[in-house]
Parts: structure tokens; sequence; C-alpha cells
């Protein structure tokens, strides 16, 4: 399985968000770890299920970050979030203990979830810090929460 590991490319200049990113591939190499290993099916649920719960956790501290900074990109980058969400809701529909689930949820992490990732954080939410930063907003460069 592919592993996917952080550095200052996946950096968008705002601490909270470059934080929560870090979280979220941590749970997908997680996730990825306990499918490789042939961890218990329990498990593997357990892990996805905490994945899709801190995916949404991000998505919706960075559109009410974004909302409150008026950011006029704001409704392609939920259009964005929703075309993952779709992916994680058909994941979660799976029964883990039938065959072909874990592998699918395996191809699912190395063909589309981690690129998306990589792509929307270098791409997509690199746009909103570089907003932030042209409006020459100073936002939670120490400890804060949204």
């Amino acid at each position: 399985m592919q592993r996917f590991d952080w550095n200052d490319s996946f950096s968008v200049g705002v601490k909270v968000i470059d934080e929560q990113h870090r979280v979220w591939i941590d749970q997908l190499n997680s996730l990825s770890a306990a499918i490789e290993s042939h961890q218990e099916a329990r498990i593997i649920s357990k892990t996805l299920n905490f994945m899709i719960d801190y995916v949404e956790f991000h998505f919706s501290a960075e559109e009410s970050l974004m909302a409150l900074q008026n950011y006029p990109a704001l409704a392609q980058h939920k259009l964005a979030h929703e075309a993952f969400r779709k992916v994680l809701m058909d994941l979660m529909v799976l029964e883990i203990e039938e065959d072909g689930a874990v592998s699918k949820i395996g191809d699912s992490i190395n063909n589309f979830q981690i690129s998306w990732l990589k792509d929307h954080i270098q791409q997509t939410d690199r746009l909103f810090g570089a907003y932030l930063k042209e409006k020459n907003v100073a936002l939670c460069n120490e400890p804060c929460a949204l």
C-alpha cells in the first residue's frame, strides 16, 4: 500500500489547517497499515470510521474558516469536499466482513484518496492560504481552535 509522508510542500501556511492535514494523513497511513497487515475487520472498521469522522470535522472547520474570511472560492471548495465525501460514503456502506470489502478500501486509498488529498492540499487549499496572505490575515499561527 502507498504511504503518504508529510513534507513542507503540503503546508498551506495556516497552522491549524496544516495540523489537521497531518492528522488526516496519519489516519490514511494507519488505515493502509491496518489493511496491509491484515488486521481484524473490527480494527479496520474502527480506523475507517475515525478517519471518516475526522475528514468531516476537517471539512467543516475549513469551510467555516473560509466563510469567516469571505473566501470567494468557498462554493467551489465545498463542491470538491462533497465529491470526496461521496467516496467516503460509498466506503461506509461496505460490510467489512464481506469478501472484497477490505480490498475496495485499499484500492480507494491507493488509487484515489492519497492523490486527491495531495492535489487538494497543494492546489485548492493553497489558494486559500494565498488569499489569507494577500489580505494580510494572520490566522492561527499559534495553537488555536476554530
